[in-house]
Parts: C-alpha cells; structure tokens; sequence
C-alpha cells in the first residue's frame, strides 16, 4: 500500500511539475496556451442565450395585446396584403397586355 501511495504521490508531483513547467516555458517565449474552440464558444453562447431570454421576458411584459388578439390582426393584415397584391398583379398584367398589343409587329422578313 505505501509503494503504491508513493507511486501516487510521484506521479502527481511530475505531471503539476510538467504542467507548471510547460506554462513557464511558454511565458518565457512570450506565448500562451491556446483555447480549444469550446472554451471561447461557451461564454458567446451563454450571453446569446441570456439576450433570448431578456428579450422574451421584455416581450411578454410590454405585449399591447393578448396572444389572439395579435395573432387575429396579423392574419387579418396578411389577408389585406394578399388582396392588395392580387389587385397590383391584375394591374401590371393589364398594362403590359396593353403594351404589348399597341407594341408594332416584328415577323421574321423585317428582321
């Protein structure tokens, strides 16, 4: 049992001395340790996250109406949309068939 706690103990010795020493080393060349892409990836998602949720809760406090409400006035805006762009479409299609009628004839002969 104590070779064993004494091999432990060695081996721990070695690898913080390697761990503190390859800081070292790198400190002294002027170079640090580089980050894996998770550690700087996690704290940009963390804040991310954090703004959702700010921005959901603020949402929810300052809401004019109820969720039917606003869902109903969305639907009855797209409905109105709608209408008016099938109105614009029947007016282009209108006076481009205009145009193309009062346009002169090209046959192959003139060309």
């Amino acid at each position: 049992m104590d070779l064993k706690r004494l091999l432990d103990q060695a081996q721990r010795s070695v690898s913080s001395t390697y761990d503190s020493g390859m800081e070292a080393l790198l400190d002294r060349m002027g170079l640090e340790h580089k980050k894996s892409n998770m550690e700087s990836m996690l704290p940009v998602l963390g804040v991310f996250g954090a703004g959702i949720a700010v921005g959901a809760a603020l949402g929810l406090l300052f809401a004019p109406k109820r969720g039917d409400e606003l869902r109903n006035d969305i639907r009855h805006r797209i409905g109105d949309l709608r209408d008016r762009s099938v109105e614009q479409i029947d007016t282009i299609r209108h006076k481009s068939e205009t145009m193309l009628d009062a346009a002169p004839r090209v046959t192959r002969e003139d060309a």
